[in-house]
């Protein structure tokens, strides 16, 4: 947090004012003095320069990364603040940190640094001379991304300081006792909705936040507070789950949005601008802002690759898991024909359904190869070529931010963790979802889960991985396997699902097995990939990762607890830390 404090403030006004200039070419709305003459008491004149001031807070949402840095990057990636998912295969293997780390740049620094700016936003937006009904927005906009980034740091931090207005840098307020979660939450929440009353209900397609952004980012607040005091603390979650439910409500009511006819586009679409489907998008523009992730896909030598427990949580298109018994559209993965036949059709178009590709055997001419066999192409964008493909920061596909599919299956989550869910509930929400992927919709007695008449009876559901922490009835379970499916490969949405859910034993290789495991190859060819005795990819032959209790949230970084301390100010560490 040291680095956020001692910032000037003019400092502050110049980098606000040149990134976005530098970022999305915004020279437009600017004033015409010169950039080196604002300061923090002439910069707040007008519309323009507050509207300016407020697109630097969008770069908390990474997206596919920017440039060639693929860290930092909400999808498909790991490495970055301990992100690991069950779903893929890293080429590298990640390990859960085993110490606490000194300091943390992007879960702590930026998001201090990106709530000061919002602090600063709601201080001075009431003096701009604009419209009531503009400023009305900006300062929901300023509430939106405080709001959105406390609950963010709380997710990963827990315990946290909480500063609401924006400080001096030698006001002691500035080293303030951390806040108890669930209070960060409740204010979180409570701005989050005064946030739907102030904005917009639309302005600048999908790539700045309205009203409904607001909305989705509450329908996502609450739907994991009401999951994680469910399964963390166990208590009664309800309140949470039902705002979940009023907040997804108001985006669904709403005609204005509807799904994609093909869920692939959501991921590999060049333009999102005014997608009907996506609440948020991240938009990247040529020689403006580009990301490597198209790169990565098409030219890597070793990709990530899809885990064995990803692969087999897709469905077969009459809704049925693959290990139920007596599901004959399972024809058996012997082979990569068997492997795809009848399956969910998302399945065949996040990797490529006709062929493997690992270490001694390409995929193709172009050598490609992933570390479980399964290559992955949901990126993949055919009217991009050459460079713009192939060279790492050149690509310029969009990224959606908050999604209407993520909307409906908040909705349906609730309802199901609620134990109140019908049959109408399902066709509004997940069932929109499955139709759209192309597998067969579900109907429930309120908490077990039919499709086309056959009830669900997954034996996975039951299996002494979920006992560690607690089986959930079938309905949630398939909730939670369309939420698996829907987002494959959007890492951060993925873990934090993990989390909530209290299922950290997902990444655990000695209670996962599958986990550490890829496509079924039998005799691989070459010796480059040792397989299981069934003939399974051993992704990682000798790695092993094992998953704590403490890992569910991030250390405190240890030179801001010694800095605090200097102040005679306690900021606890995590437990287990």
């Amino acid at each position: 947090m040291k680095k956020t404090i001692i910032k000037s403030k003019l400092l502050l006004i110049f980098a606000a004012t040149i990134v976005a200039m530098n970022a999305v070419s915004c020279s437009d709305y600017l004033t015409d003095d010169p950039a080196d003459k604002f300061t923090n008491e002439n910069f707040w004149q007008s519309e323009d320069n507050v509207k300016t001031f407020s697109w630097v807070n969008y770069d908390t949402f990474y997206g596919y990364g920017n440039g060639t840095g693929i860290g930092l990057s909400s999808f498909y990636f790991h490495g970055s603040d301990s992100k690991v998912d069950d779903n893929l295969a890293a080429y590298v293997f990640y390990q859960m940190p085993v110490t606490p780390i000194a300091t943390n740049t992007t879960s702590w620094n930026e998001y201090y640094t990106l709530i000061r700016r919002c602090n600063l936003m709601l201080e001075k937006i009431p003096t701009v001379p604009m419209p009531e009904a503009k400023k009305n927005h900006y300062i929901g906009v300023a509430k939106f991304f405080r709001a959105y980034t406390y609950f963010r740091l709380v997710q990963k931090m827990g315990d946290v300081p909480y500063i609401d207005k924006y400080l001096s840098q030698n006001d002691p307020e500035v080293y303030s006792l951390a806040m108890k979660r669930a209070d960060i939450i409740d204010k979180a929440i409570a701005e989050l909705e005064e946030a739907t009353k102030l904005l917009l209900d639309t302005g600048d397609k999908n790539t700045t936040v309205n009203k409904y952004t607001a909305y989705a980012a509450l329908s996502n607040v609450c739907i994991y507070e009401g999951t994680y005091r469910k399964y963390h603390l166990g208590q009664d979650g309800s309140a949470y789950l039902n705002k979940a439910k009023t907040a997804s409500l108001a985006i669904m009511n709403n005609t204005s949005y509807k799904l994609n006819t093909d869920w692939k586009s959501l991921y590999n679409s060049v333009e999102l601008a005014g997608n009907s489907e996506v609440i948020l998008a991240k938009r990247y523009l040529t020689n403006v802002l580009m990301h490597s992730l198209q790169n990565y896909t098409n030219t890597s030598t070793i990709q990530y690759g899809l885990t064995k427990w990803a692969a087999e949580s897709y469905v077969t298109t009459n809704g049925l898991p693959i290990q139920q018994a007596g599901n004959t559209q399972f024809t058996g993965d012997d082979n990569v024909t068997k492997t795809f036949a009848n399956r969910d059709p998302r399945l065949g178009k996040t990797v490529n359904p006709a062929n493997y590709g690992y270490k001694g055997k390409s995929f193709s001419a172009a050598a490609l190869t992933s570390m479980s066999g399964y290559v992955f192409e949901l990126y993949n964008n055919p009217a991009t070529t050459g460079p713009d493909v192939t060279t790492g920061g050149r690509n310029y596909t969009d990224a959606p931010i908050f999604t209407l599919s993520e909307v409906y299956l908040n909705y349906a989550e609730a309802c199901a963790e609620l134990g109140t869910a019908t049959n109408t509930d399902l066709d509004i929400s997940i069932n929109k979802v499955r139709v759209r992927a192309g597998i067969a919709p579900l109907t429930t007695d309120g908490s077990n889960a039919f499709t086309g008449g056959v009830q669900i009876d997954d034996p996975r559901r039951t299996a002494t991985l979920e006992q560690i922490s607690g089986a959930v009835n079938p309905l949630i379970w398939e909730v939670r396997r369309e939420r698996q499916i829907e987002f494959m490969s959007w890492t951060t949405l993925r873990q934090m699902d993990i989390y909530r859910w209290k299922k950290g034993d997902y990444l655990d290789t000695s209670k996962n097995l599958d986990v550490n495991l890829g496509a079924r190859i039998g005799t691989p060819v070459g010796t480059q990939v040792i397989v299981d005795g069934n003939g399974y990819i051993k992704i990682y032959p000798t790695s092993t990762r094992t998953f704590e209790a403490k890992h569910y949230l991030m250390n405190i970084p240890t030179n801001d607890i010694d800095l605090y301390k200097a102040q005679g100010v306690e900021l606890k560490q995590n437990p287990g830390w």
